[in-house]
């Protein structure tokens, strides 16, 4: 029988230690409590500049026997970074009970490398197969290397202060995430004699609770900084295809995988600035979601014969991240509200 805590990554186990040793480190200050007295609806979006790392998005490997020693290169698009958003809405029912909170974050950027080599290119999306043929040319072998990666997240959660006080406070999370990551690659080369394509695409879906803490540090009147560290335990399904295609003689193969039963864990890890006029909060910071499991190729490449396409392992695959600067406003809409 599996233990549940044991049977998480080492670097998960690690950050949930980081929570506790959080929690232990806050309960001794004193805590800000104008949150927590405040009751009505507020809402929140913010912009962020993502960058993706780790994604290893290898497509095809280069090797050159007419320099010495052979030249063997693995080609990997270069992820750029792109734009994120993330909407929330709450309600605060004041009395110190704390805040009921919906939000969405979404992904959705492209990335495309061309040029050309001299000598063999091996594309690795599908990697090796029955009809598999490698790209020659002495000159050039002209390439084109596609990639599009999406990830959502919504999540619902309940924030309550554990510790509150004059400047400082800690408040406990609890929630639901539901989360989705999809991944689609392409490759054409063209060699003088051959038009030859590989593609792959796989998408997971998970869900699961959440959970975390949330620091305050005061400083003004106007100006604090706030931290969080947040835990997602996903019970998750992946489903993915990969496909190969000598597009000159109209000759297929494909390759299909599913798992209904993979686990996701996600950690998010946010620190801003925040400046407060009335009822309106602007925030400048750093964020980074860190996921593992649902982002595990499915339908890894085969690496066929010795030599004949050369490494098809990514690196670091079971783990990629989403690291942002980020910037925002929070406003509250006071009204007479309720109280549960």
């Amino acid at each position: 029988m599996e233990t549940p805590l044991m049977d998480l990554p080492r670097g998960f186990r690690a950050s949930l230690a980081g929570v506790a040793v959080l929690v232990f480190l806050t309960m001794a200050t004193p805590a800000l409590a104008a949150d927590e007295e405040y009751r009505g609806w507020f809402a929140a979006l913010d912009f962020a500049s993502t960058q993706p790392e780790s994604l290893d998005q290898h497509f095809a490997n280069h090797i050159d026997k007419a320099v010495t020693p052979i030249n063997d290169e693995r080609l990997v698009i270069d992820n750029k970074t792109g734009s994120t958003y993330r909407l929330g809405v709450g309600y605060g029912f004041g009395k110190d009970l704390g805040s009921l909170r919906v939000s969405y974050w979404t992904f959705d950027h492209d990335d495309k490398m061309t040029g050309a080599v001299a000598g063999y290119l091996s594309p690795t999306l599908f990697g090796f197969g029955y009809n598999y043929v490698y790209l020659y040319n002495a000159v050039a072998v002209d390439f084109t290397a596609t990639s599009r990666v999406k990830a959502h997240m919504a999540d619902l959660d309940y924030v309550r202060a554990m510790v509150t006080g004059e400047k400082n406070s800690l408040s406990w999370l609890a929630g639901l995430r539901v989360a989705s990551y999809e991944e689609d690659q392409g490759f054409e080369g063209l060699d003088g004699t051959h038009d030859y394509a590989q593609a792959k695409h796989f998408k997971s879906k998970g869900v699961g609770p959440r959970v975390g803490a949330v620091a305050n540090f005061g400083f003004t009147k106007h100006f604090n900084l706030e931290s969080s560290l947040v835990m997602s335990f996903l019970q998750a399904d992946t489903k993915g295809d990969a496909s190969l295609d000598i597009i000159s003689s109209a000759t297929r193969q494909t390759r299909e995988a599913k798992d209904d039963h993979i686990r996701g864990q996600i950690m998010d890890f946010d620190a801003r600035a925040v400046w407060s006029y009335g009822p309106v909060d602007y925030f400048l910071g750093y964020s980074m979601s860190s996921w593992s499991g649902m982002v595990t190729d499915p339908v890894p490449a085969n690496g066929g014969p010795f030599f004949s396409i050369g490494p098809t392992a990514d690196r670091s695959r079971d783990n990629i991240s989403f690291n942002s600067v980020e910037g925002g406003i929070i406003i509250r809409f006071r009204n007479r509200g309720f109280s549960p």
